[in-house]
C-alpha cells in the first residue's frame, strides 16, 4: 500500500527530512516516499528514512526516496 500524502505524514517527515545530511535545506517536496523524488542534487551522506515513523508504520524498504522516488 502506498504512503498517504496527508498532513500528518508530512509533519512527521518534516521533522526527519529537515535534518537529513544528504539534502539541501529546505528539501523539496518533502514526503518523498509519497510524492516522488527531489529535483535537487542529492549528495549521499546518510539516509534518515529508516528511522522515520512514516517509514516504520508503512513497513517501507529501501532508502533515499529523495533520489529514487515514491515507495512501492
Amino acid at each position: 500500500m502506498p504512503v498517504e500524502d496527508k498532513k500528518e505524514n508530512l509533519n512527521i517527515c518534516m521533522d526527519y527530512c529537515g535534518t537529513c545530511p544528504s539534502l539541501p535545506f529546505p528539501p523539496q517536496p518533502y514526503l518523498f516516499c509519497a510524492r516522488g523524488n527531489s529535483d535537487q542534487t542529492i549528495e549521499k551522506k546518510g539516509c534518515k528514512c529508516p528511522m522515520c515513523p512514516v517509514y516504520i508504520t508503512n513497513g517501507l524498504k529501501g532508502m533515499y526516496f529523495c533520489e529514487t522516488g515514491k515507495a512501492p
